[in-house]
């Protein structure tokens, strides 16, 4: 599986390509409706990913994305300091339990260059082509803490999350 989002003044978007080992593929555009960052938006990529595996009865997932940050965050090569990328991380984390087996490798920019057009048509809200599947999501994939509102600095954060 391939991931990546774009962030454009219309919106977010994100890229999804699941690859079978015999070289069958699907490719999926997401449209972000919702305020997100460009790290919240790659992470829904991922999200958004995982469960089309799932879904399709996956049982060994190979993940590629270029996303620094994401990757090592989800590999915990890198401490995560925001509550929201906690969240998504752990997101991650409960739906990597519903495969036998699943890896996470960084790829350089230029390898992922077909999923992050998909990513930018999703952005630009530009038509995908007939072989492509378009969704899209207005709220969030994860749950956040209801204690935890977008605290200004860390003495705005809940005791329990410092």
């Amino acid at each position: 599986m391939f991931f990546d989002e774009s962030k454009m003044l219309r919106g977010s978007g994100a890229g999804v390509v699941l690859l079978s080992p015999k070289g069958d593929r699907l490719s999926y555009v997401l449209q972000v409706h919702f305020d997100s960052s460009n790290n919240e938006a790659e992470y829904e990529a991922l999200l958004y990913g995982i469960q089309m595996a799932i879904s399709l009865g996956i049982h060994r997932l190979m993940v590629y994305g270029d996303s620094d940050l994401v990757v090592n965050q989800v590999m915990k090569e890198w401490d995560i300091h925001s509550p929201a990328m906690t969240y998504y991380c752990n997101a991650v984390g409960k739906l990597e339990k519903h495969f036998e087996g699943m890896e996470l490798h960084h790829v350089p920019r230029l390898k992922n260059q077909v999923v992050d057009n998909l990513a930018k048509m999703g952005s630009t809200r530009k038509p995908v082509p007939k072989n492509v599947f378009l969704e899209h999501s207005h709220s969030p994939m994860i749950k956040e803490d209801p204690l935890w509102k977008s605290p200004r600095s860390q003495s705005d954060l809940p005791s329990r999350l410092k």
